[in-house]
């Protein structure tokens, strides 16, 4: 049953807020629901990834370093490992956290599960159910939650989760008690994903509030998901929401497996762990002992590898589905809302809504966004106001000379530029605009050429009003033509006649005598009334009569339409978001 637009609006507004009671973060899940056989299993398998760093360089390390034989070393650049042989799985229904100093590879892990990071840098195997997980499959089913806050400022919570659902819900489809749950969680996850990744997501929170929302991740991965996050040091409430553990020190694995078995592995390598601490914090201050040591990590990196050959030996996964009937059983079951396909030809779609939908919920939002701003476009109308004026006090009483025809030709040429000037004021706010664009996008919230055309569309109006207003002051000081052959096509204007043809030149302050002197020279018998130069022979010499001006108007209109596919080629390219 479809909910109401404003009944969802004022439920979302009490869920996000938190006015009346906590529960507004809490999926809605059966207590009595019924313990599914495993399902969907991501796996990952020796996962490498470095990159090439600037190296300092100074005097003595110039004479000391030598490129490498293999090549991969020079005396500019040093390879730095990210990532190095990490291994492990996560499963549906459970939280697989990522744990770690800083610097130590979590975000890098997150981003490489992702697929964040160029097929070319990454080595290794994804897997999901054993089956080689597809880049294109993979935006439709998960969903990436950044660690930074990437929203429109001036848009209120409520309208900023249901754009969210707009762009990721099907329009055939209502929202259901549950689903307002999980709006409450993040515009990210509105579509409630198959695989989820986090990266950070307590980051900056007070330990009541990061419990709530690793409390909310758990009630997600209980209604089928798969939940990967990275944390920098949860508690000892949070720790027992995790279901599996990955520890990381400087791109390599100290320690894998569920918390329950944290304190026999540090036992077995020799560190009891004491019965009242936090057994993360006693994890982390010990790998940070030891990368402080000279002899670093590596014992433990070792240890951890002969203990995860033990643990393979006594834990074998199976698979009891293979993917495709995996994710279809997640779909029959009310996950990935936006994946339920009409037709028989894909598993799932790979946009939630039509063209047409998204164009107008992007148009909708961009316009009231605009809207919350209006001293931007104050600015903008200022600057149309201010130029015109200026404009119309320099071209002031133009006469018809070879002067004025200079003069007419300079104003069109800072008209021109005016109009530009006005467009390049809206960089800004594009610019603020642009990583959530990438973020959108990445994960297919909707597609890039419905955001190029709404984008144009809702910036035309405004453009059309700020020539208006330009054009409205300048002609009421200076009557122009709005088009530059209208103001010279009148055959019965001379703009030159006779001896001012000499305007400009280096005879232009010679005595008129001279002047019909060196013009009989030449044959030429033209007297002071004699029209030289009328309107149409201006244009032929600017070379604008090649075109008629009907004709300049459509180059005009095509300009424009190639530079909106310049946009959405600039956007195809710029937006990719994967580490090289």
């Amino acid at each position: 049953m479809e909910v109401p637009r404003t009944s969802k609006s004022g439920q979302l507004m009490k869920e996000v807020t938190g006015e009346e009671t906590r529960e507004h973060i809490v999926l809605e899940i059966s207590s009595g629901a019924e313990t599914r056989p495993l399902q969907l299993v991501l796996s990952f398998s020796n996962l490498a990834y470095s990159v090439k760093t600037s190296r300092k360089m100074t005097i003595p390390r110039l004479f000391r370093s030598r490129v490498a034989a293999d090549g991969r070393e020079n005396l500019s650049t040093k390879t730095r490992v990210l990532l190095s042989g990490i291994s492990g799985e996560a499963r549906e229904g459970e939280i697989l956290a990522v744990l770690g100093a800083s610097g130590s590879g979590k975000s890098t892990l997150i981003d490489a599960l992702a697929n964040r990071i160029a097929k070319g840098s990454l080595k290794g195997t994804v897997t999901l159910n054993g089956e080689n997980l597809k880049s294109r499959l993979l935006k439709v089913i998960s969903a990436y939650v950044m660690q930074d806050d990437l929203l429109f400022p001036m848009l209120t919570v409520e309208e900023t989760l249901m754009f969210a659902a707009e762009f990721r819900l099907p329009s055939h489809r209502g929202v259901s008690g549950g689903e307002r749950r999980r709006v409450s969680i993040g515009i990210d996850i509105i579509h409630d994903p198959i695989i989820l990744f986090l990266d950070e997501p307590t980051s900056g929170l007070d330990s009541t509030s990061a419990f709530m929302v690793v409390n909310v991740l758990q009630r997600i991965a209980q209604s089928g998901s798969i939940v990967i996050m990275s944390i920098h040091q949860p508690s000892y409430r949070i720790l027992g929401l995790l279901d599996r553990l990955i520890f990381l020190s400087r791109g390599q694995t100290i320690f894998s497996g569920s918390p329950t078995s944290l304190a026999s592995f540090f036992e077995s390598f020799g560190h009891l762990i004491p019965e009242n601490e936090n057994r993360t914090e006693f994890a982390l201050d010990l790998i940070r002992e030891l990368e402080e040591s000279s002899e670093g990590t590596e014992s433990l990196v070792e240890f951890n590898k002969s203990w995860q050959s033990k643990q393979i030996q006594n834990d074998s996964t199976t698979y009891g589905l293979s993917l495709k009937e995996a994710i279809s059983a997640s779909i029959s079951r009310g996950k990935l809302v936006s994946g339920a396909a009409h037709g028989q030809n894909s598993l799932v779609q790979t946009f939630a809504n039509s063209f047409w939908i998204e164009m107008v919920v992007l148009s909708n939002r961009t316009i009231t966004n605009s809207r919350r701003m209006p001293e931007l476009f104050r600015v903008r109308l200022g600057s149309a106001i201010v130029t015109g004026f200026i404009l119309a006090t320099l071209f002031w009483r133009l006469d018809n000379t070879s002067k004025g025809v200079q003069e007419r030709l300079g104003f069109f040429a800072v008209a021109i530029a005016t109009t530009f000037f006005n467009s390049a004021s809206t960089l800004p706010m594009f610019l603020q605009e642009r990583y959530i664009f990438m973020r959108e996008t990445a994960y297919n919230a909707y597609r890039r050429s419905s955001y190029v055309i709404s984008h144009s569309l809702t910036a035309l109006p405004a453009l059309i009003f700020l020539s208006l207003a330009f054009s409205v002051i300048t002609f009421f000081r200076y009557p122009y033509e709005a088009v530059l052959q209208n103001e010279f096509d009148d055959a019965t204007k001379c703009f030159v006649q006779g001896f001012q043809m000499f305007d400009n030149t280096p005879f232009g302050d010679a005595p008129d005598a001279l002047k019909i002197k060196l013009l009989s020279s030449l044959g030429m018998n033209i007297s002071s009334k004699m029209c030289v130069t009328t309107g149409p022979d201006v244009l032929q010499h600017q070379g604008i009569t090649a075109m008629s001006k009907w004709n300049c108007l459509w180059v005009t209109i095509a300009w424009g339409f190639f530079f909106n596919i310049l946009f959405y080629v600039a956007l195809l390219i710029g937006s990719k978001n994967k580490r090289r």
